[in-house]
C-alpha cells in the first residue's frame, strides 16, 4: 500500500508532468521543467534532453533548477550547455549523477512543500 506522499509523487508524474505547459501555475512548471530535465538526464544524458527538449527554455530551466534545487545542479546543467559537446557531455553527465541529494529528491521535497499548489 502507497502512502499519501507516495500517491501524490505517482500523481505528480502521471497527472501534472503530463498538462499542457499553458495550463501550469508557476509553481507547477518549474517542477515540471525539472522533472523532465532528470528523467532525460537519467535516460539519455543531456544530449538525449537535447534533443527531446529542443524548444525548453534554458535559462528557464536553470532558475528552476536553482529554486528547487541548488546551485550546484544547475550550474552542470550550464556548463553542459557552454562547455559539454567538447567531450560527448561525459564530465557533466557523471557529475550529474553524483549529485547527493539527487535532482529527484529535490523534487519529491519540492512537490511535496506545495503539493497545496501542485494539486489544485
Amino acid at each position: 500500500m502507497l502512502s499519501e506522499r507516495e500517491e501524490r509523487w505517482n500523481n505528480f508524474i502521471s497527472d501534472v508532468c503530463n498538462r499542457d505547459e499553458s495550463t501550469l501555475s508557476d509553481i507547477q512548471k518549474k517542477a515540471v521543467l525539472c522533472f523532465w530535465y532528470d528523467a532525460e538526464m537519467n535516460s539519455g544524458g543531456f544530449c538525449g534532453y537535447q534533443d527531446n527538449y529542443q524548444d525548453t527554455d534554458l535559462k528557464e530551466l536553470e532558475s528552476a533548477l536553482r529554486e528547487i534545487a541548488n546551485d550546484s545542479v544547475a550550474d552542470n546543467l550550464c556548463k553542459a550547455i557552454s562547455d559539454g559537446e567538447d567531450d560527448d557531455w561525459q564530465e557533466t553527465d557523471m557529475a550529474f549523477y553524483q549529485f547527493e541529494p539527487s535532482l529527484t529528491t529535490f523534487i519529491e521535497e519540492y512537490v511535496e512543500a506545495n503539493k497545496d499548489v501542485i494539486f489544485d
